[in-house]
């Protein structure tokens, strides 16, 4: 049967939109194809990096590994236990120790037959200083070893010595040598020479800080006066109140200028005027001694004048003018020490002395009798008290 004209455009449409599903279908398989191929490449070639990875890293510890084959033990374990037990009797006796004793306190392999593992031991006696040194060439030796303990303990009855005991332990690589010579050069773990490391060990206590020296002026200048004994005491203060400290007079002082060691004080006296110099230091008692310095200047200058002594008014206090008249002999003033029950009959020109005050009568007039002492006039009217009269002239 024939189709019409629609069915024709129907039947066309049908075919199109299979043929468009068909055509999605096979470019989404051709993607998906190309995108699985491109995954597949990123891992290839993601696996091909990890792998160059490794082998770089396999080449530098093979590289690491013929570096310190030279450092290991002998392969053979007889020739390694002998060789490192032989050393470690030349590092006992070099560090001074006293009965030096090494021993072997084990062994181990490694389940590859990469290294072998042998532990040692070494003890003996001496002093810090000895012990310092041990440490010293233990580590300028290049050999792959290490220590794993290192014991002090002090010796009774012997304050100076400590038994010493060192456990360490020592690697012979399976790639060495059965007669591997032990290494030459030492080894670049010391960074310091022995004398160094005495002083930041040896010369110091290892159960506390750091001793700090004392504090102390660097410069001080004093005065003293010529004929006098000097009144000075060095001071420094110890960051550590346990410390004690000792004085000394450094290089030239002044002749017969002396330091007590233990309280700082000078002892001196100068006949001559002018400035003196001289250097003094202070010294801890810790360990190591810390010391300080002070310049100190010494002036030496002329005393001071004597002061005078305060007026005692304990007579002149209590006496008074009685009266003031005209004798035969002219005018005059009558004086009454009512302490001691003395009378005075003074004229123009006598001197009165009553306790600490002293003067001249310069003039008598009617009600008052005028005195001068050290050039100062004062005047003393009748009744008046002479201490009361002496006074108010001082401030006048």
């Amino acid at each position: 049967m024939a189709m019409n004209q629609r069915e024709k455009y129907l039947a066309m449409g049908v075919g199109l939109v299979a043929s468009l599903f068909v055509g999605q279908y096979v470019v989404n398989s051709v993607q998906k194809g190309y995108a699985d191929k491109l995954q597949k490449i990123d891992e290839l070639n993601k696996k091909k990096q990890d792998q160059d990875l490794q082998i770089t890293a396999g080449v530098i510890a093979s590289q690491k590994l013929v570096a310190v084959v030279g450092r290991s033990l002998p392969k053979l374990e007889e020739k390694a236990r002998a060789d490192y037990m032989e050393w470690l009797i030349d590092l006992g006796e070099s560090a001074n120790l006293r009965e030096p004793t090494p021993s072997l306190v084990g062994d181990q392999k490694d389940r590859d037959g990469a290294y072998h593992l042998f532990k040692f031991q070494l003890s003996g006696s001496g002093t810090i200083e000895n012990a310092t040194k041990l440490l010293h060439d233990f580590y300028t030796k290049d050999y792959l070893h290490r220590i794993t303990r290192f014991n002090l303990a002090p010796v009774t009855g012997q304050p100076d010595q400590m038994a010493i005991s060192m456990d360490c332990e020592a690697i012979a690589l399976g790639t060495a040598k059965e007669k591997q010579p032990a290494p030459q050069q030492p080894s670049a773990r010391i960074v310091k020479s022995l004398e160094e490391y005495k002083k930041t060990i040896v010369e110091r206590n290892m159960f506390s800080p750091m001793n700090q020296p004392p504090k102390m002026e660097p410069t001080k200048v004093v005065e003293a006066k010529i004929g006098l004994p000097l009144d000075h005491t060095v001071e420094a203060k110890d960051p550590d109140a346990t410390h004690k400290i000792k004085y000394e007079l450094v290089g030239d002082a002044p002749k017969g200028l002396m330091v007590d060691p233990d309280t700082g004080k000078l002892t001196w006296s100068s006949n001559e005027l002018g400035e003196f110099k001289v250097n003094l230091k202070a010294t801890d008692s810790g360990l190591p001694p810390k010391s300080s310095t002070q310049l100190l200047t010494i002036n030496v200058k002329e005393p001071p004048p004597p002061a005078k002594e305060p007026i005692k008014f304990d007579v002149a206090s209590q006496s008074v003018v009685t009266a003031l008249l005209v004798g035969k002999n002219g005018p005059e003033a009558w004086v009454h020490s009512k302490t001691d029950d003395k009378k005075f009959y003074l004229h123009k020109g006598d001197q009165l002395k009553l306790g600490g005050i002293e003067g001249k009568v310069v003039e008598i007039g009617l009600n008052y009798v005028e005195f001068e002492t050290e050039s100062r006039r004062w005047v003393v009217g009748q009744d008046e008290s002479i201490a009361d009269a002496f006074n108010r002239g001082q401030i006048d």
